[in-house]
Formats: C-alpha cells, structure tokens, sequence
C-alpha cells in the first residue's frame, strides 16, 4: 500500500519539508514556493554500460530529493549551452527522475504529466531550467514529471534502443510509485519535444510501453530520425572507424570521453540531416513498422510543429543564412528535384519572407509537419483520436530572426515564460504571458479530459489550433502545401 505522510514523526529533517512514502523508497522534498513540491534527483534504474535497465530499490533511509542527479553523458548542444547545461555534472550513472506536485489536497488523484525532453538523441537533460515542473504542475493542477534518458552512442549504439528502455522503465516507475505522490497511475500522459517527441511517437509503438500511459502528446517530434537495422549498423562501423578500433567490443571499453568523441566525428561526417543515434525499428523493442503501429493506438493523441522549425539551423548557418533567390534555389535543389517549383510553392505561401527564410519554411516542412500531416491522416484513417496544433507565434528576439523557431514553445507549454534566461529566447511581456497561459491550459485540458479544447483532427477539413498572439482554431491552413507533402508522401511509399 502507498502511503503519504508528513516529517513531523521524522525528527531528522526541517519540519516545513515533506516526505513521501511509496513502493520504491521514501523521498523528502523541498517546498516551491509553498504550493509546490519539488522531489528531484530521484534514481528510478541503474544500468552498467551498454545494458538494460535495472528497476532500483533503495534502502530503507529517507532521501533528501533537493538536487538534481547527474545529466547523461553528452557534448552539449547549441540549445543546451544557452540554456545553462554544462559537462560537468554528466556521468554514465544518470537515470534520475524529478517530480512536482501540487500541495493542496485533492480529494481525486491528479493526472500526471511525463516529460521526455529533446536534443536529437544526443543531448538534454531534465535538469535544464525550462523543464522545470513547478509552474506547470501548478497551473495545470497536476503531477509532472521529468526524466533522464540515456543519450548517442551510450543510449542508442547500434540498434540497442536502451534509451527507450530506459524511457519505459521510468514509466513502470511511476505506474508504481506516483500514487504516494498525488498521482494518478491510470491516467498519465507522455509528453515531450523534438527527440521527446519522437519518443512519444515510438512509445505508442513499443509494446511493453502500453500498459503504463494513457494519452500522448507529441510536439515538433523528429520523426524522420527514426532508424533501421542496417542504418544501425553502419553506424557502429563508422564509429569503429573514427575511434581508431576494429571490433565493437574493444569500442565498449573505450572511456567516455573517447566514445563522446567519436560520436562528434560520426556526426559531423554525416551527410545525414538527423544524426543515426535514434531508436531502432529492431522488432523486439520496436516493430519494423514503428509508425502504422503508431498510426494504429487508439490512445488520444495531440501532435503539432512550430512554422519555423529550421529557422534555428538555418539562419546561423553562414553558407545559408543570407542567400538571394538564386542562392535559395540552388539551396533547394540539395533537397529536392525541383527546386524551382518549390521556391515558387513556398515564395506564394510565405510572401513576406526572405529568400533564406524560404529554405528554412521547405526544412521546417520537410523535417517535422509533413511527419506530423501523415500521422494524424493515418491515425483517422484507422479512427484513432487526435487533434492537430501549430505553433505559430514569432520571437521578437534577435530582431526577429529566430521566428516561431523549434523549442520557442517549450517554456509556454512549462509556463515557464517568465523564468530567469526564457527572455533570452522569447523576451517578455503581456503576449507572452497570454501565451503561456493558454498554451499550459491546453496540456492541462487534455491531461484532465482526454481531450484538448478544439475539434478532433478530420482530413476532410484539417481543424488545427493556432497558438499565437491572436489564439485560433484554422480549417485546412496551408492547403496548398499541405496537397504538396502529402502527394510527396505518396511518391517516397509508391
């Protein structure tokens, strides 16, 4: 049985803290400004190298959950260094999990929000300030959680999907445990952005994923990174060769900081737009046909995409951030046969942009919502719930130059708008604090109801909520580039 209680029998500890008793330990949180409970660096697995998780039991001693655990091993990003992420609190040891909760008593167990946060697989780390849960789980009266994942060539050497499994073992954690939290176990949802999002996507395809989630909502998920046996294959070849080894068991030895650094060369040798560490379609964690499984849940489902994704990429690329329309087609032409045509398509649909600008709206699409178009297509072909979101609102930051980028929505969907650094993205003000607010309702809404407040997705007439400064629901927005994907679609599977 689960059991709640105070510290006041606990004469260790400050009165005004709190402890948890569950299943799997009892923990001692911090207060977040009094209506808040912060429970962080919580370890829910611990794993060797290279292998599988393992459900962690701890002694019977009251764990002080003040700071967060180790981040996993990576060579952080572009996005993570901005937002404060360093490499020095990184170790192989990282499974931690966070948890906030609402302190005033319910008389119902409050839905509880998983977080699995992005990076491309290869960076991130629940302990970035943006994913803190105190404003959301606050805002949407629930529980939030936030995990550890293990990442690149620790997570997801060749076609080994431990940093799934490690998603999956997070989720039987809670299944277990977040009860004595405040949580309730039968009604989670998974949530999560870019990599996240793809994990969100994948986890509705993992079979052993199911019993332990209940809705899903996937924002900008990185679809297109998804990889195969042989994809996984030439990945551990290709790591061989830049380690300077000749057998993947001499490649397991290697310290952390040499496989790290053959991780990068892999990378930045790829001709590849995502890198190859990703889950693996393996027909044991994951079925070969990862998306029709998908497509196939009948768990409610909401995924949406910013309208600049690529912006991020491509405006602080210095061969593609100022180029003139020859330049642009040129650009396109890498991409696709006809570059010409594509340019008129995009140039017609986006008239105020440059040409630059015109080859980030292509890698928007490209990458993320033609992905995001054929799930819900399919998903209603199969009658499976779900509702369709597009982010749409444009930083004013960097005068302008980032748009309505990918993870701009991130600290809206946290209401984490205001917190110390998010103006470096998003600056401040009432739009963004309008924002916030109706974005963080939404998750909320549909954590509690199953249902996001719009009309479920219908290709006939494509109803999709419009986050922006003027707040919308739109039928068939961008129609013709819509008809355009989607008849690409059909060219990739004939």
């Amino acid at each position: 049985m689960l059991l709640q209680t105070s510290l006041k029998n606990l004469d260790d500890y400050d009165a005004c803290m709190t402890t948890v008793i569950s299943l799997d330990g009892s923990f001692v949180a911090q207060s977040q400004d009094n209506d808040v409970l912060a429970y962080k660096g919580i370890r829910y697995a611990t794993a060797d190298r290279f292998e599988p998780p393992i459900a962690y039991r701890p002694n019977d001693e009251p764990y002080e959950a003040f700071e967060y655990g180790s981040s996993p091993m990576q060579t952080p990003g572009m996005l993570e260094l901005l937002l404060g992420l360093t490499e020095e609190n990184n170790n192989e040891d990282c499974l931690f999990l966070n948890i906030y909760t609402p302190t005033k008593n319910s008389s119902e167990p409050l839905p509880v929000l998983f977080w699995i946060y992005g990076g491309a697989f290869v960076n991130g780390s629940s302990s970035i300030a943006w994913y803190d849960g105190s404003n959301l789980a606050r805002s949407a009266n629930a529980v939030v959680v936030t995990i550890n994942y293990r990442l690149g060539v620790f997570g997801f050497l060749g076609s080994t999907n431990l940093g799934l499994l490690d998603q999956i073992c997070a989720l039987k954690w809670v299944n277990r445990n977040i009860a004595a939290f405040g949580g309730d176990p039968e009604n989670v949802t998974v949530f999560g952005e870019s990599a996240g999002g793809a994990s969100v996507v994948a986890l509705l395809a993992a079979r052993d994923a199911q019993p332990y989630f209940a809705k899903a909502w996937a924002m900008s998920p990185s679809i297109g990174q998804y990889s195969d046996i042989e994809r996984s294959k030439q990945q551990v070849n290709d790591l061989l060769v830049h380690a300077g080894v000749s057998s993947e068991q001499e490649l397991r030895q290697l310290s952390s900081s040499a496989l790290l650094i053959a991780q990068q060369k892999v990378i930045d040798h790829s001709n590849e737009q995502f890198s190859a560490f990703a889950p693996t379609q393996d027909d044991v964690v994951l079925p070969l046909d990862l998306l029709d499984a998908a497509a196939k849940n009948p768990k409610p489902f909401v995924i949406g995409t910013n309208k600049d994704e690529s912006r991020l990429w491509v405006m602080f690329d210095p061969n593609e951030n100022q180029l003139d329309e020859l330049g642009a087609v040129k650009a396109l032409s890498t991409r696709a046969a006809n570059a010409s045509d594509i340019w008129s398509l995009y140039k017609s649909s986006r008239p105020t942009y440059g040409p630059s600008q015109i080859v980030a709206a292509y890698d928007s699409d490209a990458n993320f919502r033609k992905h995001a178009w054929n799930l819900l297509k399919t998903r209603e072909e199969n009658a499976c719930p779900s509702w369709s979101y597009w982010f749409t609102w444009p930083s004013p930051t960097f005068d302008g130059l980032l748009g309505s980028c990918h993870a701009l929505d991130i600290p809206f969907f946290f209401a984490n708008e205001a917190i110390a650094g998010a103006d470096v993205i998003i600056g401040s003000g009432e739009t963004q604090t309008m924002l916030s607010s109706v974005a963080a309702k939404s998750l909320a809404q549909f954590a509690h109801a199953g249902e996001p407040d719009w009309p479920r997705y219908k290709t006939n007439d494509r109803p999709t909520y419009v986050f922006d400064e003027d707040c919308r629901l739109e039928q068939q927005p961008d129609d013709d580039l819509y008809d355009y994907w989607i008849q690409v679609l059909v060219n990739e599977t004939s």
